[in-house]
C-alpha cells in the first residue's frame, strides 16, 4: 500500500480520528442541528430577524458551556448559563424561552428524547400598574363628541371599563346572552375573559356598578 495515502485531507486515518465521537456515538454537531432547525423555521414563515435572534442567543449558550454536540446539552448546562448572565430576570426569562424553543425543535427532530428543559422556570415579579384616576377619565371623555353615536359609544365603553375593571376584549365580547334575567345574574363565559374561566356576578353586585356608572355618565354628558 502506498504510504503517501496516509496524508492529505482525504486520508482515511484522519477521517476516523476527527469524526470518531460523531460516528461511533451518532452525536449531532450543534452547527448542523441549527442549520436544519433554521431552515425549518424559514420554511414555516419565521422572519429572518427572529431566526437571527434565536441563532445569537443559542450560540451564546453553547459557547458559554463549550457545547459542540446536541447530546452535551443538559439541565445543568442551562442552569450554568443562566447563573452566569449579568442581566435582569426578565432578560433571563426571554433567553430561556429562546433556548427552550430551539430545544423543542431538537426534540421534534428526534435528537433529544426527554424535554428536561421544561422543568426550568424563572420567576419575574409582575409590575403593578397604577390605576387610572377619575380626573384623568373625566378629561378624556370631555374631548369626545358625545352628541354622535360613535362618541356616545366610546364614552360608554370607557366609563364601563373604568367602573367594572373589565378588559377591552371582554367588553367587545359582551352579548345579551350573558345577562340572565330569570336568575338575576351576569354570566361571563370563558370566551370573554383572559383567563378563560367562567365568572358569575349576582345582580346585587351589578346593580351597584350600573347605578354608579349611570350617575357618573350623567355627570360627564
Amino acid at each position: 500500500m502506498d504510504k503517501s495515502r496516509k496524508h492529505g485531507v482525504f486520508s482515511m486515518g484522519n477521517a476516523r480520528q476527527v469524526n470518531l465521537k460523531a460516528s461511533n456515538n451518532h452525536w449531532i454537531p450543534i452547527d448542523y442541528a441549527l442549520e436544519i432547525v433554521f431552515k425549518q423555521m424559514n420554511i414555516a414563515g419565521n422572519r429572518p430577524r427572529t431566526i437571527d435572534s434565536y441563532d445569537y442567543i443559542f450560540r451564546g449558550f453553547c459557547e458559554a458551556n463549550k457545547i459542540l454536540y446536541v447530546e452535551e446539552i443538559t439541565i445543568d448546562t442551562i442552569y450554568s448559563y443562566l447563573e452566569g448572565l449579568d442581566v435582569s430576570q426578565q432578560t433571563k426569562k426571554i433567553r430561556l424561552k429562546t433556548i427552550k424553543a430551539v430545544l423543542g425543535k431538537f426534540h421534534f427532530n428526534d435528537w433529544l428524547k426527554d424535554k428536561f428543559w421544561l422543568k426550568i422556570q424563572i420567576k419575574v415579579d409582575t409590575e403593578v400598574k397604577a390605576a387610572a384616576k377619575e380626573g384623568d377619565i373625566l378629561k378624556l371623555v370631555h374631548f369626545i363628541d358625545k352628541s354622535t353615536f360613535i362618541g356616545f359609544r366610546d364614552v360608554t365603553a370607557i366609563l364601563l371599563m373604568y367602573r367594572t375593571g373589565i378588559r377591552i376584549h371582554t367588553l367587545c365580547e359582551l352579548k345579551e346572552r350573558h345577562i340572565d334575567f330569570e336568575h338575576q345574574c351576569l354570566n361571563l363565559d370563558g370566551s370573554t375573559l383572559k383567563n378563560h374561566k367562567f365568572l358569575k356576578l349576582l345582580v346585587n353586585m351589578i346593580q351597584v356598578t350600573i347605578k354608579q356608572f349611570v350617575t357618573w355618565l350623567m355627570r360627564v354628558i
